[in-house]
């Protein structure tokens, strides 16, 4: 495997260090509006969400679809995935 410059490794840290901060700040605002939610809520949440990103994704390649509305769904899961961990962490898990 290729070694990466250290100069993309530190832009990709940065991206990706915004992109979860995004995602705990979307996650605390669903927290705030919805609660807690229990484990098996937000597992169904989860999978219409990734449902919602296939569909974003194939749309934007196969039929000209806007591509912003992937990096939408994809803000929607990494959020509900974080809360998910969340709920986890407080032992509310089964």
């Amino acid at each position: 495997m290729p070694e990466r410059d250290t100069a993309v490794t530190d832009c990709l840290r940065e991206a990706s260090s915004a992109q979860f901060d995004r995602w705990m700040g979307l996650a605390a605002e669903n927290i705030d509006e919805w609660g807690y939610q229990d484990e098996e809520t937000l597992l169904l949440a989860l999978q219409e969400e990734l449902g919602e990103l296939t569909q974003a994704y194939l749309e934007a390649r196969s039929e000209g679809a806007a591509p912003k509305r992937v990096d939408e769904e994809l803000d929607d899961l990494g959020a509900l995935l974080i809360q998910f961990q969340e709920v986890r962490n407080r032992g509310e898990s089964a």
